[in-house]
């Protein structure tokens, strides 16, 4: 039997270390090697960028107030913005709140995983980490690509970015000049700060499906390995050592799913109110596609905007449902399994029956109970979007009709 893993050599084949750096440097997250160090100057820096985004969305709020309902343009875009930044505030406030349970998340691999994996289960475990990893590059890039387009379109006489209430005069090069780094600063950091910690959820995610699919497949190992070894000379040591690794299993398991666990307590709220936002966000864009966009600059300009509100969500939904689909596989796993020993033991069997039994109600991340983040969850907030949308257009467009 393959030697087990050291839990450097497990978190080394599954590292997270350049998420929770961006996180740390953006005062978003600390990175667990600073967890011995006082927190107070990293909470500082945490509360300056809260201020300044705060600040964005005070003015934001301010626009609102004082032009009302009058443009449903002007009001659905400003809406928009502030739905989004506002979230973000959320956001940065729940992660503060869950810092505990993010670390433990972010060293799973090597402090719970570690005793179940082999130094044969290191080719699968590295090379699907790195394929989230790239897609994980992949998304932040087109977060700062979408954000980069935003920001040169003006949507203002002054040629802001945004419809804002400011102190001074933006009009003057000096005010425009300040004005536009502010929401240079804060776009960034809530967008591409919100990509980077989605990256680091949805890695977290990838990793318990990886540590599902390790486990069907030695379960199914299980069966394999005992139809090819010689009853008649070591019945006894057989069975002992099939225990031993169907125990080990179990152990597994019940590792996945109290990590699994964890990550549904940490992010169920989280993930309601995002996916709420996000379903606001994207009927107020689709709404400026339709109705506003006069030209590729401007309809890019919300493209952009309903392109990132989208795949906030998708990135949840999909590596979800594969988390759905690879739970499901190991209660198929175990039923292979029983099948294939009809010789062994009942001991055996029932612990594999127990597994299965188990395992048929599948591991799943959810909007706080709601509903699973999953492909099928990501069409039907896409349709209530929709819906919403077209009731807006509709007004939009008695509201134009003569008398």
């Amino acid at each position: 039997m393959p030697p087990s893993l050291p839990p450097e050599a497990a978190a080394a084949s599954s590292d997270l270390g350049y998420l929770l750096t961006l996180l740390h440097w953006t005062a978003v997250l600390r990175h667990p090697r600073f967890i011995g160090t006082s927190p107070f100057w990293f909470r500082v820096y945490t509360l300056t960028l809260l201020t300044i985004d705060a600040s964005f969305v005070f003015s934001v709020f301010i626009v609102l107030f004082r032009e009302g309902t009058e443009d449903l343009d002007v009001f659905t875009l400003t809406l928009s913005v502030a739905d989004t930044n506002g979230t973000w505030l959320f956001r940065l406030a729940h992660t503060v709140a869950c810092e505990a349970a993010f670390h433990k998340l972010s060293q799973q691999v090597g402090h719970d995983f570690a005793e179940f994996l082999t130094w044969d289960d290191i080719p699968l475990l590295t090379s699907q980490s790195r394929v989230v990893r790239r897609f994980s590059k992949l998304y932040m890039w087109g977060g700062v690509g979408a954000c980069a387009y935003f920001l040169v379109s003006p949507v203002c006489p002054e040629g802001l970015p945004y419809i804002l209430a400011l102190p001074f005069d933006a009009m003057q090069p000096l005010g425009f000049a300040v004005t536009w780094v502010f929401c240079s600063v804060v776009t960034l950091h809530a967008v591409v700060m919100t990509m980077v910690l989605d990256s680091f959820n949805v890695s977290v995610i990838a990793q318990l499906r990886i540590q599902l699919k390790l486990l069907s497949t030695k379960i199914v190992n299980l069966s394999k390995e005992i139809l090819n070894t010689d009853m008649e000379s070591s019945e006894a040591n057989v069975y002992q050592e099939l225990y031993y690794r169907l125990e080990k299993c179990i152990r597994h398991h019940e590792a996945i799913i109290k990590n699994a666990d964890l990550l549904e307590r940490s992010l169920g709220t989280m993930l309601l109110a995002q996916s709420i936002s996000i379903g606001a966000s994207t009927c107020f864009q689709m709404f400026q596609l339709a109705t506003r966009a006069n030209g590729l600059q401007q309809a890019g300009k919300f493209g952009c905007y309903l392109f990132a509100m989208l795949a906030e969500l998708f990135v949840y939904c999909w590596f979800g449902d594969d988390l759905i689909t690879e739970s499901e596989n190991v209660a198929l796993a175990a039923y292979e399994a029983v099948t294939s020993l009809q010789g062994c033991p009942l001991s055996i069997k029932r612990s594999l029956l127990l597994l299965m039994h188990r395992a048929q109600r599948p591991l799943r991340i959810t909007a706080r109970g709601f509903f699973p983040l999953c492909r099928e969850s990501f069409v039907s907030v896409v349709n209530v979007s929709y819906s919403f949308f077209a009731i807006l257009r509709n007004f939009k467009e008695e509201e134009q009709q003569p008398d």
